[in-house]
């Protein structure tokens, strides 16, 4: 195992692939460079899978999978307890991680700190989930006093993975804990912006007693190696999350191979406000669903509707705190706002600020670039007037861009947070009980928050409706993903309808 050295820090970390329990070279020794986007240095060169990498390693997890140790053969307490020693060999080298995170990613120090925290909680919830799997995987379905039937869970066989650059670890958790405790065997695919954390999970794996061919890491560009994983014939799921448009090639190629999938996409939710809301709190919120991670958060609630008698107050203190958040050093504890993970991104958000702008938007606060000590790919937070009809009012920016508009009416403010292509995270605030219910039950989204915004408790489940993708990540829900439902059907011995008797 190979370190970083950032100033004095010595962080250890993984530039090979892992397949088959064993740490090895892309093929040909290909690399690419690991870019710092906070200071834009280059910190490692990360091995580059090739088609015959990722062949390899579906091939060795379709051997595990129908192998005597994991799969069908291996029982849930088994698989429990790998959970539970990957959540405490994470809990031990938390801050490692942490630094590598935000080394790779950008995020403070304290938001990847969060986030270990949440991949930590999840190890050990599928670690209890999958203690009561053999207990609960049948279910004795009556149908006809004659027969049994049985409807018998079981694990899918081999997952493609392919997860995104946002949130690095916890994206890659969310999939592959689940996907243990189902007892699925699986290749996990991270983005190749940021894959460093995600390849340490193989030493989680490797000190947890997990069999080889299990958990297989592959780290490559998502041309060559991302669809040479879509495409191979020996996957039996696909789980991807990512933009809406990868999101269509994910579903075209599990189409063509007729493979059930999971596609967590992107979203443009809405926060809705109304009068009677409580103004410290609700700006808080506010801006927890749309600067944290720097917004790039595909739940980030970054279309405000904020009723117009309150709006003077929660503007004044919206603008006041935004324009306060920390821009520094993300490995410093009092950095609140990192930069956009890279150059490209923050292209992105410079150039949907530039369009709205051209097409009469009102910049409130913020929309400029601000490196940190002349580098990284820092943007200031950013609040917007504009239109409905407008692109940055429909369009997923990923970058810490809030887009505000006033209402009057409890039905216009739901028709205008239901007004959008995507369906993934809306939230409400109000003071009155009984509104907030009504309310959260007429937002069409996967998730609705009330009296907050962007939280997702452990045990809670995630996936979106519409452009925002289906099937279910995280709590109960999201282990289902990685299995199938077999239905037995059974009579005594020697019980017969006597259809054909004998003339």
């Amino acid at each position: 195992m190979a370190s970083v050295r950032f100033a004095s820090l010595q962080v250890p970390h993984r530039s090979q692939l892992f397949i088959n329990n064993e740490w090895r070279d892309a093929e040909g020794g290909r690399t690419f460079a690991v870019i710092n986007p906070a200071t834009e240095e280059e910190i490692f060169h990360c091995a580059r899978a090739s088609k015959a990498d990722v062949d390899a390693a579906v091939r060795n997890a379709r051997e595990c999978f129908h192998g005597p140790n994991w799969g069908k053969q291996s029982s849930g307490r088994a698989r429990g307890d790998i959970l539970r020693k990957i959540a405490a060999a994470l809990t031990e080298q938390k801050e490692d991680f942490s630094i590598l995170e935000t080394l790779d990613n950008g995020k403070p120090i304290a938001e990847s700190r969060g986030d270990m925290d949440a991949c930590i909680s999840t190890f050990e919830f599928y670690a209890g989930v999958a203690d009561k799997f053999d207990e609960e995987k049948v279910k004795h379905v009556q149908t006809d006093e004659d027969f049994d039937v049985r409807e018998v869970q079981e694990a899918a066989g081999v997952v493609g993975m392919v997860t995104p650059w946002n949130y690095p670890l916890m994206q890659a958790v969310a999939k592959v804990a689940p996907a243990i405790a189902a007892g699925c065997s699986m290749v996990l695919k991270p983005s190749s912006m940021c894959s460093a954390t995600c390849l340490r999970l193989g030493d989680l794996a490797l000190s947890a007693g997990m069999p080889p061919g299990a958990l297989n890491i592959i780290a490559g560009s998502g041309s060559e190696c991302g669809a040479a994983l879509l495409d191979h014939p020996m996957t039996d799921r696909l789980s991807f999350t990512g933009s809406s448009g990868v999101g269509h090639t994910v579903l075209h190629a599990a189409a063509n191979r007729l493979v059930p999938s999971c596609v967590e996409l992107g979203g443009k939710g809405a926060i809705v406000v109304f009068d009677d809301a409580d103004v410290n709190s609700t700006v808080d919120w506010i801006m927890v669903g749309i600067f944290l991670n720097a917004g790039q958060c595909c739940s980030a609630t970054s279309r405000l509707l904020v009723q117009s008698g309150i709006a003077p107050k929660i503007l004044e203190r919206l603008t006041s705190k935004a324009r306060s958040l920390r821009i520094g050093d993300t490995l410093a504890e009092d950095t609140q706002l990192g930069p956009l993970t890279s150059k490209e991104q923050l292209d992105t958000v410079i150039g949907f600020i530039q369009r709205a702008v051209k097409d009469g938007a009102e910049i409130v606060c913020g929309g400029k670039a601000v490196p940190f000590n002349g580098k990284g790919f820092h943007h200031e937070a950013t609040v917007i007037r504009a239109s409905i009809e407008s692109e940055v009012w429909n369009e997923e920016i990923f970058g810490p861009v809030l887009v505000m508009k006033e209402f009057d009416t409890e039905e216009e403010a739901v028709q205008l947070a239901n007004a959008s292509e995507y369906g993934l995270g809306n939230a409400v605030i109000t003071a009155d009980a009984e509104r907030c219910e009504r309310v959260a039950q007429q937002l069409h989204a996967g998730i609705v928050w009330k009296n907050c915004s962007n939280a997702i408790p452990t045990g809670a489940s995630f996936g979106g409706f519409k452009k925002s993708g289906f099937g279910k990540e995280y709590g109960r829900l999201g282990m289902h993903e990685y299995l199938q439902t077999k239905v037995v059907v059974g009579v005594p011995a020697a019980y017969s309808w006597d259809w054909y008797p004998d003339k």
